[in-house]
């Protein structure tokens, strides 16, 4: 009968996203137990038969279109069905259909939490933790506060100047030397203000911006700054300077608090490393006068992730996912501020 294949395709629906459900719970647990990224794939690898991860919604999106038809009806062809026997099929199809359809946030959010896992495990990132090299406990908010006055680089927000991610870790060169750094974005809003014609200042809207940026700590302290921009900077890189080449000179900027330690600094090699750093991105390099800290801020997103995966809806996909995966624009960083750094 009709009926029994309704029931069936209902009960067969209803299971299949039931175990849908299951994954999800199970990727939960294999994230929060595994202990290192090659801990985390080999625990998505064999999975098993029933390795879907996208919920059947065919059965409730045709009820829906069913209960608009039905409602159209109602207008249409006012004298084919009673308009209220119309209205309430339409009514209970459409409730019908808002409970047995799924959202995909569900699987949405656990991808999203096995992604900052593997990203934790594989790049050793600790989110929200003070590099390892501070010994004393400091509260998070001080520890941004102590950051954020080294530089004249965290006041460009009129509104609110945060920084809402960072994450630390160490950085290790090929000679072994290693250098505590903190990973971060900066977050900073401004107001777009007018005057109206009784000339009082009424805001327009808000502009919220991100850059991303590293400090690197316990390094030669040598009062630079270098930027891509054509902007100044502010008290201590008072001093402007200019190197002998006029293409570097066109490039970039460079400021220093104190002319003599410039002339020391800038030597040929360092121009020459400068120009490599800035050769394929735009930003400011500030290294404190007094304080063995570096910090670098620009546009590029450290922490997007490149990914050749698309539509991911099964656990091989997602294994290949997170196999694959990379932070491209923080290794590329990564990568040449160690050769600066050298």
């Amino acid at each position: 009968m009709p009926i029994d294949d309704i029931k069936r395709t209902i009960h067969l629906r209803r299971r299949k996203n039931q175990r849908v459900m299951q994954n999800v719970a199970r990727l939960w647990e294999l994230g929060e137990q595994a202990q290192s990224h090659q801990e985390l794939l080999e625990g998505l690898h064999p999975w098993g038969t029933d390795n879907q991860l996208r919920f059947d919604n065919v059965l409730p999106i045709l009820l829906a279109v069913i209960a608009g038809c039905c409602l159209l009806s109602i207008w249409i062809l006012p004298a084919g069905l009673p308009s209220h026997l119309a209205f309430w099929l339409a009514l209970g199809l459409g409730f019908y259909s808002y409970l047995t359809y799924e959202q995909s946030t569900p699987i949405a959010e656990v991808i999203e939490f096995l992604e900052q896992q593997a990203i934790t495990q594989k790049y050793s990132l600790q989110f929200y933790q003070t590099p390892v090299h501070i010994s004393m406990p400091v509260q998070p908010s001080l520890f941004q506060a102590y950051l954020k006055n080294l530089f004249p680089l965290f006041q460009q927000g009129q509104v609110s100047n945060t920084i809402p991610v960072y994450a630390s870790t160490v950085w290790t060169d090929d000679q072994g030397q290693q250098y505590p750094v903190l990973l971060f974005q900066y977050h900073f809003v401004n107001e777009i203000r007018v005057r109206d014609r009784n000339g009082n200042e009424t805001k327009v809207k808000e502009v919220h911006k991100d850059l991303w940026g590293v400090f690197i700590f316990q390094v030669a302290a040598q009062g630079l700054a270098v930027t891509s921009s054509r902007k100044t900077f502010e008290f201590p890189y008072l001093h402007d300077w200019h190197t002998s080449d006029i293409q570097i000179n066109q490039k970039l900027r460079i400021f220093g608090a104190d002319p003599l330690q410039l002339a020391k600094t800038l030597t040929p090699a360092m121009v020459l490393r400068l120009d490599q750093l800035f050769a394929t991105r735009s930003g400011d390099l500030l290294l404190h006068p007094e304080q063995p800290v570096l910090c670098f801020l620009g546009e590029q997103d450290l922490f997007k992730i490149s990914t050749k995966a698309q539509n991911i809806d099964d656990i091989s996909k997602l294994r290949g996912h997170l196999r694959t995966f990379r932070l491209a624009e923080y290794e590329n960083l990564q990568r040449d501020l160690i050769a600066f750094l050298k």
